[in-house]
């Protein structure tokens, strides 16, 4: 029954950790912009990605969830220009899978192109502690929240004047809950794709901290 008890207790300070005390956090950072995209909904867009992807941890759930880092590069790809298709930004958007650089693409009809030329995946650990009252013959406990991360470069490209017009580092960071470790990197990734789209789209750099 103790066992139990504190079992319980655990998870309610895990989740209230997660819901209280929130603030802001910008997720859109290192921004060097070099000029605006005019008329974004009359513009034509290509998509292209790296395969520099830095695995620092969450290795394990890496390697279940794609074949190598081209795999991972692809598959965020197609879901980034599913998102940006719905979000109406650009009137056409396209997807090289087997280009890598802008130096490589294929510009003819297109009028930018957005890169993301390199990801990295990390994590961090949130810790917090708690005691009775009086600190007289209370229990003391420490949990530990481990976020997963998410980092990439993303550049914009010009193809009229073969210049780079954009470039930022967009965060996605989510907690994991209940050792679901796909769940939480998957969640972490739609987040890094839903910054760059809302960046791209409003210019909005800050998020309620997750």
């Amino acid at each position: 029954m103790k066992r139990k008890k504190h079992l319980f207790l655990m998870i309610f300070l895990m989740i209230f950790s997660l819901t209280s005390c929130k603030v802001s956090k910008d997720y859109i950072q290192y921004i060097s912009k070099k000029e605006n995209i005019e008329t974004p909904n009359t513009k034509k867009v290509v998509v292209i990605a790296s395969d520099d992807v830095k695995v620092n941890e969450f290795k394990k759930t890496f390697e279940k969830n794609f074949t190598d880092k081209k795999d991972f590069s692809v598959k965020y790809l197609k879901d980034f220009s599913k998102k940006l298709n719905l979000n109406n930004l650009y009137a056409n958007v396209s997807v090289d899978e087997n280009n890598t650089s802008y130096d490589s693409v294929d510009t003819s009809g297109a009028d930018y192109v957005i890169l993301f030329s390199s990801f990295e995946i990390a994590n961090r650990v949130e810790w917090s502690h708690s005691g009775s009252m009086n600190g007289i013959g209370g229990m003391n406990t420490s949990t530990s929240v481990e976020y997963c991360i998410i980092n990439v470069k993303v550049e914009v490209y010009d193809t009229k004047t073969n210049k780079q017009i954009l470039d930022f580092i967009a965060i996605g960071e989510d907690a994991v809950f209940l050792f679901n470790f796909t769940k939480t990197f998957n969640e972490t990734k739609l987040k890094s794709i839903n910054h760059i789209i809302n960046y791209l789209k409003s210019g909005k750099v800050t998020y309620q901290k997750y």
